[in-house]
């Protein structure tokens, strides 16, 4: 496994309460200096959402993968129901984490949209945290700093609040859409 000490060390701290200070375009350039091609495409495939419910992974990225379709899956089992729609169509949920069906509903039911999205931010946040565990200067490591790169910004994006209501709108409906596959 390839080690990463120049990139890993080189960059700066990324907190769920700042805006980071490194672009994610950034972010993958410092990479491209140090990494392997295949290790970089692994890296820079990491989404906060991956495009599909089975999207292909390996690794922390499989993992992360896992915990998102988890939440998806229990998220609309949770409309489903409070729609009254059947939800015997809906993907079923793997079972991974016995409380994910609590939080999942303790996120869903926040007062606003903006607090539901932070209360997510900051579950995804501490799953990145979960998966770092273990992880020094390789491209694990790197894949969850490459999350968490995104979670900051997209935290800073709905906190400017000038920018905040055309943001929120914009991911709203990527995860409407997101949802709406899964129930069709």
């Amino acid at each position: 496994m390839n080690r990463y000490y120049y990139t890993v060390a080189s960059l700066p701290a990324v907190r769920f309460e700042e805006a980071p200070f490194l672009s994610e375009e950034n972010f993958l350039e410092m990479c491209r200096v140090e990494a392997t091609p295949e290790d970089l495409e692994y890296i820079a495939s990491a989404r906060l959402l991956p495009e599909t419910l089975d999207t292909p992974a390996e690794g922390v990225l499989e993992r992360w993968n896992r915990a998102v379709r988890e939440f998806r899956c229990h998220a609309a089992q949770l409309r489903a129901q409070n729609l009254g729609w059947e939800a015997d169509r809906l993907p079923r949920p793997e079972g991974i984490d016995a409380s994910m069906a609590e939080r999942t509903r303790s996120i869903v039911n926040e007062d606003t949209p903006l607090k539901m999205e932070n209360a997510l931010m900051r579950w995804l946040w501490q799953v990145a945290e979960d998966l770092e565990c273990g992880h020094h200067f390789d491209r694990e490591q790197l894949v969850v700093y490459h999350l968490k790169l995104q979670l900051a910004a997209r935290r800073a994006r709905l906190a400017d609040s000038s920018r905040g209501g055309e943001e929120y709108d914009r991911q709203y409906e990527t995860v409407a859409h997101s949802l709406m596959e899964i129930a069709t």
